[in-house]
C-alpha cells in the first residue's frame, strides 16, 4: 500500500479519465470500467486507500459530490421534456416509489432474512436508481427520447428521494426503539422539515434566478457563484433535516432549469465537466475501499434476495405503475430490466449499516455487502446490456451516422435524398416554413424553427444524430451553429460550409475560434454549390468494386469536373473528406461527388 497522498491522488485521475477513455473507444460503459479500476487499484494490488488519503473529510467529500452531481443532473429537468411521457414519469415517480418500497421491504424481511426495521430501511434506500450510471448508459445505449426522459427522471427523482426515506425510516427506528419519542411527533417534526427544506430550495432557485439574470454576479465567476451555494444550501438543508440537503439540490436544480436563467447552458456544461470527474473519482474511491471479503459473507439467503429485486420485484413494480399510462409493451420490458444502483445507493449504505448496529439491529451489518453486491450486479448487467436489448425492442436509434443540415436549399434536399437513399438518418432544418415545403414533399424528416432556440433542444428528437453540417447562406450564422452543437457532437462532427470567399486573415480569425470544419472544399462556398446546381451539377454516388479507380476520380477533381464531398463507409458512417487512397475504401462503400449531370445542364 503506498502512503504518498500526492501519488494516489494522480492514481485515482488516472484511472478514472483512463476508464472514461476506454469505454468512449470501445462504446461500453465507462461505469463498469469505474469499478474494475477502483477494485484493481484498491484491494488488488494496495495503490489506493481512501480512508488513509482523506481520513475523516472521506465521508463529508462523498456527500457534497454526490450533492453536486444530482444538482448538474436535475438542471436537465425542464418541465418542457415531460410532455413526451409525461403520464408514465408521474406513475414511475408518486408511484413506483412507494409500490417498490413495499415490495423491496417485503422481499428483504422473507427472503433476505432481514428483520423489519432494517429490511424497511434497506426497501427505501433501493428504490433509487442512480443518475451516476443511468446518464452515461442512457448516452451510450441511444435510447430514443421517449424512453430515455422516463428513466432519467425517474433516476435524477427517485435518488434523493430513496437516500431521504432510508434515513429518515432509521431515525424513526432508532428514537422509537430507544428513546421516548412518540411516533405522531416524529411525523409532525419531519413533515414541517420537509415543508421547510422543499420551501427554502425552491425560494433560493428563484433568488439565484434573478441574480444571475440582473448580472449582479460577472460571468466569468457565474459557475463557482452557483457551485458554492450548491454547497451551503446542501449543508443548510442536511442541517435541518439529516440527509435532506438531496432533495434540496434537487428541487433547487429543477427550480433553475425553468426560469430561463441566463447563461444556463454555459453553467450546465461547467456542471457536466464537473460531475464526470466526480462521478469517475467517486466510483474510484467507494470501490477501492471494499474489502472484498465483505461480498463472500452474504449468504445464500441474500443471493435470493437479489435475484428477486432483479427478476421479480422491479418487473412487478414498473408493470403496476404503468396501469393508465401509456407505456408500450416494449417499453415497460426496458424499463422493468434496466434499474442500475449508483454511488448514493452505496454511500449511505454505508453510512446507515453501522448506524443500525448501534441502535440494536444486528442485520445493519449485512446492508453494506448487499448494497454494493447490488450496486455492482446492477451496473455491470444494465450497463452491458442495455443497448442491445433497446435495439432488440426497437426503442434505440439505429447503428451508425444522423446527419442534421442546417438550411433548406434546392441542393442540400438533393445532397439528403442521397444520403436517405443509402439509409442514413438525415433532417433538415430551416427557420423559413416556405423553404421546407420541397423538403416535406419529398419526404425528408425537417424541423420548422430556429436551430439555436431552446424549443428545439425539447422538440427535436436529437438522439439518432450526431453529425451537423451548417449550409445557409450566412457565414457567422454557419459558425454560430457548429459552435451550439459541438459540445452535444463533439467538434470532429460539426461541418459548415462558407456564405462567401473569404480572405486569408478572416478564414484562420473564424477557424481558430468556433467555426465548423470544412464541407466538401475550401473553394466551394454557397454561392458556388447553388449556382452549380442551376447549372446542372448533382450529388452523385460512386460504389466502391473492383471497377472503382480513385486516382481517375482525383484526376477529374484537378480538372475541376467534380468535387469529392465525402464517403460513406461499412453503409452507415459518413465521412466529409477526401479518401488519401484506393486501400482506405472497402468493398462496398461509397463515394459521394458533386459533379456536373448532363440529364440536368441547361439548354
Amino acid at each position: 500500500m503506498t502512503h504518498d497522498p500526492l501519488l494516489q491522488v494522480g492514481l485515482i485521475a488516472f484511472f478514472s479519465i483512463a476508464s472514461q477513455w476506454v469505454g468512449w473507444r470501445l462504446k461500453i460503459p465507462a461505469i463498469v470500467l469505474l469499478l474494475l479500476s477502483g477494485f484493481l487499484a484498491g484491494p488488488l494490488l494496495g495503490l489506493i486507500d481512501p480512508q488513509a488519503l482523506l481520513g475523516d473529510f472521506l465521508q463529508p467529500a462523498i456527500s457534497i459530490a454526490v450533492a453536486i452531481i444530482l444538482f448538474e443532473g436535475s438542471l436537465t429537468l425542464n418541465f418542457k421534456e415531460v410532455k413526451k411521457a409525461r403520464f408514465a414519469i408521474r406513475h414511475i415517480v408518486l408511484i413506483g416509489a412507494p409500490v417498490g418500497w413495499i415490495f423491496m421491504t417485503l422481499a428483504g424481511h422473507y427472503v433476505g432474512g432481514l428483520e423489519w426495521p432494517v429490511a424497511i430501511t434497506f426497501g427505501a434506500l433501493l428504490i433509487v436508481t442512480g443518475p451516476t450510471v443511468i446518464m452515461p448508459l442512457l448516452k451510450q445505449a441511444r435510447l430514443n427520447d421517449r424512453a430515455g426522459s422516463l428513466l432519467k427522471w425517474e433516476g435524477i427523482i427517485n435518488d434523493p428521494i430513496g437516500a431521504v426515506l432510508a434515513v429518515l425510516a432509521y431515525e424513526y427506528f432508532h428514537l422509537t426503539h430507544g428513546q421516548n419519542v412518540s411516533p405522531s411527533h416524529f411525523f409532525i417534526h419531519t413533515g414541517s422539515s420537509l415543508v421547510l427544506v422543499s420551501g427554502l430550495s425552491i425560494v433560493s432557485g428563484f433568488a439565484l434566478a434573478k441574480i444571475l439574470n440582473r448580472g449582479f454576479v460577472p460571468e466569468y465567476m457565474k459557475s463557482a457563484f452557483l457551485t458554492s451555494m450548491v454547497i451551503l444550501l446542501f449543508i443548510g438543508c442536511n442541517t435541518i433535516l439529516h440527509e435532506s440537503g438531496l432533495i434540496g439540490v434537487t428541487l433547487l436544480g429543477v427550480t433553475l432549469a425553468n426560469l430561463g436563467v441566463t447563461s444556463i447552458n454555459d453553467l450546465k456544461r461547467f456542471k457536466e465537466t464537473l460531475t464526470l470527474m466526480l462521478v469517475s473519482g467517486l466510483f474510484i474511491l467507494l470501490t477501492a475501499q471494499i474489502d472484498p471479503t465483505i461480498l463472500l459473507n452474504i449468504d445464500w439467503r441474500g443471493y435470493g434476495f437479489i435475484f428477486v429485486i432483479l427478476f421479480i420485484v422491479r418487473p412487478l413494480t414498473v408493470l403496476i405503475s404503468s396501469i393508465g399510462t401509456t407505456l408500450t409493451r416494449n417499453e415497460i420490458i426496458l424499463a422493468s430490466w434496466i434499474a442500475p444502483r449508483g454511488i448514493v445507493c452505496a454511500a449511505v449504505a454505508g453510512l446507515m449499516g453501522p448506524l443500525l448496529v448501534e441502535a440494536g439491529y444486528s442485520d445493519g451489518a449485512q446492508l453494506l455487502p448487499l448494497a454494493f453486491a447490488i450496486v455492482l450486479t446492477t451496473v455491470i448487467l444494465h450497463g452491458l446490456t442495455a443497448k442491445p436489448l433497446a435495439k432488440k425492442l426497437g426503442l434505440s436509434h439505429k447503428e451508425g451516422d444522423g446527419l442534421i443540415i442546417v438550411g433548406a436549399t434546392e441542393w442540400s434536399l438533393q445532397f439528403a435524398q442521397i444520403l436517405k437513399e443509402e439509409g442514413l438518418a438525415v433532417m433538415i432544418t430551416d427557420r423559413s416554413f416556405h423553404a421546407l415545403k420541397p423538403v416535406r414533399m419529398a419526404d425528408i424528416p425537417s424541423y420548422y424553427g430556429e436551430t439555436l432556440s431552446e424549443e428545439t433542444e425539447f422538440n427535436l428528437e436529437m438522439g439518432q444524430y450526431n453529425k451537423l453540417l451548417a449550409a445557409t447562406d450566412n457565414s457567422a450564422y454557419n459558425a454560430l451553429v457548429c459552435a451550439h452543437f459541438a459540445h452535444e457532437f463533439g467538434r470532429e462532427c460539426v461541418f459548415q460550409i462558407s456564405a462567401r470567399e473569404e480572405d486569408d486573415h478572416e478564414s484562420k480569425q473564424i477557424t481558430e475560434t468556433m467555426r465548423g470544419r470544412v464541407f466538401a472544399t475550401d473553394h466551394m462556398d454557397f454561392w458556388a454549390f447553388s449556382r452549380l446546381y442551376r447549372q446542372g451539377w448533382r450529388f452523385k454516388r460512386t460504389r466502391v468494386n473492383e471497377e472503382f479507380n480513385l486516382e481517375e476520380i482525383l484526376h477529374q477533381k484537378k480538372q475541376e469536373k467534380l468535387y469529392i464531398v465525402g464517403a460513406l463507409t461499412s453503409g452507415k458512417y459518413i465521412q466529409f473528406h477526401e479518401p488519401e487512397t484506393q486501400d482506405s475504401l472497402k468493398n462496398d462503400d461509397v463515394l459521394i461527388v458533386f459533379e456536373e449531370d448532363a440529364k440536368n445542364s441547361p439548354i
